[in-house]
C-alpha cells in the first residue's frame, strides 16, 4: 500500500503558486497556461479533475499523464473522445498494475484496477497495445486483465502477453492454442523462452505452419523426439520448417538420415558440420547425400569444396548489414528501379518480394523512386534507424501500412519492439504534417551532406 501511494502521489520540486494564481490558469483562455497547470504536480486535485473536462485535447492529455492526477479523473478520462488521451493515461495506469488484483477493498486501488481493466477494452487498438507492452513482463500483474489481452483478436495486443508473460498458465495456453483461429497468435506463443514437451506437443500438432517454424527455432523450447520426427515427416514441402529442423539442438538417431532426403545442399553442409552426430548418423547422411549425387539432385558432394565454402561464408560474415550480394551496383538497381515504374510495374508486392529475398540495393532504390525522393535522402533516413522517418518514407511512396512495418525492421533495422505499428484500419500512426516535416527534415540533411 505504502510504495502504491508513493508511486501515485509522487511529487517534483516545483515553484509553488498559490490556489488563486491555479484558478486564474484554469480559467485561462490560452490552452497553453491550462497545459502548464495540468501537468504540474502540486496543482490541487479538484483543480486536475476540473481540467480532465478541457476542451482542448492536449490539455487532457497532459492531466492524463499527470501521477498527481486524483484517480476520479482518471476515471472520467478512460472515457475521452481523444485515443491520445486515453493512450497516455493507459500508459500511467498500466505502471501502477503490478500487485493489483480484482478484489481490492482499498477504494483508491480499487478504482485504479477499474480504470486498468476499461482501458484493457478500449475501442483504440493502440490503446489496448499500451497496456499490453507495458504489462507483458509484469509478475503480479493482474490475472483477469492478462487473461483478456492474450485472447486480444488484434496481434499487436495479444503478441506480447503471449510471448512473455508469466502470469499465463499452462492450462491458459493449451485452452489458448487449441481455440486459436489463425490470428498468429500462436506464433508468440511459439516464440515463448523455455516451452515445456506439452505445449510444443500443443503446436506441433496444429496446422500453423508459421507457429511451428518459430517453435522449430526456439532453441530453447523442449521438443519430444518423437514429436520432431513426426515434424521431419511433414516437412517435405515445407521449405520455411528445413533450415530450423536441421539447427535444432538435438535430433534423435534417425532425423538427420530422414532431414538429409530432402533438405537443400547448403542444409546438408550443415548437417554433416554438426559436432553432435555420432559416426553412424554420419554415415547415414553421406550415403543418402551420394544417392542424390547419382539422381542427379547435387552436382557435387556439399562438404567437397570446404575451403571454398568456408571463403564464402567468411565474405557473407564480414559484409555490411546493407550488403544483399545481389551483384547490382547501388545505381544499377536505381536505373532498374527507374525503369519498372516508368512500365507501371513497380507495385507493392515487387518491393515486398524485394525485402524477402534481401535484395537490399533494389528495395531502397524503389522506395526513393515511388517516394520522388532523392537516394541519399532514402540513406539518410535508414541508416539513421528512425521509425517516424521510416514510416513517412513508406507513406510517401504509396505503401500500405502494413508494409510500412517490415521496411522499419528490414531496411531500417529498427528493433521490432520499437517499430510503429499501423493504427486501426491498417492507417499509418502518424499524421500527415508529421510524415511531411520528417521527410523534409532528412531530406534537408542529405542535400547539406551533398554540399
Amino acid at each position: 500500500m505504502k510504495g502504491f501511494l508513493q508511486r501515485v502521489f509522487t511529487r517534483r520540486k516545483e515553484t509553488p503558486i498559490s490556489y488563486e494564481e491555479a484558478k486564474n490558469m484554469a480559467a485561462s483562455p490560452a490552452a497553453n497556461v491550462r497545459g502548464t497547470l495540468a501537468q504540474r504536480h502540486d496543482t490541487r486535485p479538484e483543480i486536475l479533475y476540473f481540467l480532465a473536462n478541457d476542451a482542448d485535447a492536449s490539455v487532457r492529455r497532459r492531466v492524463a499523464e499527470n501521477e498527481a492526477t486524483p484517480v476520479q479523473a482518471d476515471l472520467l478520462l478512460t472515457d475521452d473522445k481523444d485515443d491520445d488521451v486515453r493512450g497516455t493515461l493507459a500508459q500511467k495506469i498500466a505502471n501502477l498494475a503490478d500487485g493489483l488484483t480484482d478484489n481490492e477493498t482499498d477504494k483508491l486501488r480499487r478504482m485504479t484496477y477499474q480504470a486498468l481493466e476499461k482501458l484493457a477494452r478500449d475501442q483504440a487498438i493502440q490503446v489496448r497495445q499500451v497496456i499490453a507492452e507495458t504489462l507483458k513482463e509484469f509478475i503480479q500483474a493482474p490475472q483477469p486483465i492478462i487473461a483478456k489481452l492474450a485472447r486480444d483478436t488484434e496481434t499487436v495486443v495479444c503478441g506480447p502477453i503471449l510471448q512473455y508473460s508469466p502470469v499465463l498458465s499452462e492450462m491458459d495456453l493449451l485452452e489458448i492454442i487449441e481455440n486459436n483461429t489463425g490470428s498468429g497468435a500462436l506464433s508468440f506463443v511459439s516464440q515463448r523462452r523455455n516451452l515445456n514437451e506439452r505445449l510444443s506437443d500443443a503446436i506441433a500438432a496444429s496446422t500453423d505452419k508459421d507457429a511451428i517454424s518459430h517453435l522449430l527455432g526456439n532453441r530453447s523450447a523442449q521438443i519430444r523426439e518423437e514429436t520432431l520426427d513426426q515434424l521431419i515427416d511433414r516437412a517435405p514441402d515445407i521449405e520455411e520448417w528445413h533450415e530450423p529442423l536441421v539447427k535444432r539442438p538435438k535430433l534423435g538417431p534417425s532425423a538427420a538420415g530422414k532431414l538429409a532426403r530432402f533438405v537443400a545442399q547448403n542444409l546438408i553442409s550443415v548437417l554433416e558440420r554438426r559436432k553432435d552426430l555420432k559416426d553412424d548418423q554420419l554415415a547415414l547422411v553421406r550415403k543418402v547425400v551420394e544417392r542424390r549425387i547419382e539422381a542427379g539432385e547435387f552436382t557435387e558432394h556439399p562438404v567437397k569444396d570446404e575451403k571454398n565454402t568456408n571463403k564464402k561464408s567468411a565474405d557473407k560474415k564480414n559484409a555490411a548489414p546493407d550488403d544483399d550480394q545481389s551483384g547490382m551496383t547501388q545505381d544499377e538497381a536505381y536505373q532498374m528501379a527507374i525503369d519498372l515504374h516508368a512500365k507501371g510495374k513497380l507495385t507493392d508486392a515487387h518491393i515486398a518480394s524485394a525485402m524477402t529475398e534481401n535484395d537490399v540495393k533494389f528495395a531502397r532504390a524503389a522506395l526513393a523512386v515511388r517516394a520522388g525522393i532523392p537516394p541519399e535522402a532514402v540513406a539518410k533516413v535508414l541508416n539513421t534507424h528512425s521509425a517516424k522517418g521510416v514510416v513517412s518514407l513508406a507513406w510517401k511512396a504509396g505503401l500500405p501500412a502494413d508494409l510500412a512495418v517490415k521496411i522499419q525492421v528490414k531496411l531500417g533495422h529498427v528493433p521490432p519492439g520499437q517499430a510503429l505499428n499501423p493504427r486501426s484500419g491498417n492507417a499509418y500512426p502518424l499524421s500527415e504534417d508529421d510524415m511531411l516535416w520528417q521527410l523534409e527534415f532528412f531530406t534537408g540533411m542529405a542535400t547539406v551532406g551533398l554540399r
